[in-house]
């Protein structure tokens, strides 16, 4: 049996608050389980929604599955890392609260009595190039020359033209 799946880590929702929209979602139709998630006013609904689609566009993509033979078969919704902030209150005080985030694992399946293919890789010949053959003074292009050695004024004169502001320390002029 052919399953799909799509994840989405770190969402910025309750897993609690998830797992409401995904319950009614859990077993459906995909048409109707679009239709159920455009409409609900929740803030999962979305996120959920587009998880959907994705992995509506795997099954596509991969097994060339129509939208009508597909059905969601589980969603798993999970705790994800809890982050720690603080919330100011009286007398300077301050008090310590998570911000939760979840997990989910959403996985399609064809309804019973549905046929599938799979897609068959197709191979491309790939061009290589033998580079022990290619003539390397032809091909390279010659810039200009610079010159390999150094002095201790070169040094210094790279430093103030990268910046003018720049003092050189330990040099003393003799005035006088």
């Amino acid at each position: 049996m052919i399953e799909v799946k799509a994840k989405l880590f770190n969402v910025n929702i309750s897993a609690k608050k998830m797992r409401l929209v995904a319950d009614t979602v859990r077993g459906k139709n995909v048409e109707k389980a679009q239709s159920i998630l455009t409409v609900l006013p929740k803030r999962s609904a979305p996120v959920l929604l587009k998880l959907l689609r994705s992995a509506m566009a795997n099954a596509q993509d991969r097994y060339e599955l129509n939208a009508d033979d597909l059905m969601v078969k589980s969603v798993m919704v999970n705790e994800g890392v809890a982050t720690k902030r603080w919330k100011p209150s009286a007398f300077g005080r301050a008090h310590a609260f998570k911000k939760h985030s979840c997990q989910v694992i959403l996985v399609l399946t064809l309804k019973t009595g549905s046929l599938s293919k799979l897609r068959e890789k197709k191979s491309e010949p790939v061009e290589t190039v033998d580079l022990t053959k290619v003539d390397k003074k032809s091909d390279i292009k010659e810039g200009p020359s610079h010159d390999n050695k150094k002095t201790k004024n070169s040094s210094k004169k790279i430093k103030d033209s990268q910046n003018p502001d720049h003092k050189v320390k330990g040099v003393r002029v003799k005035t006088g």
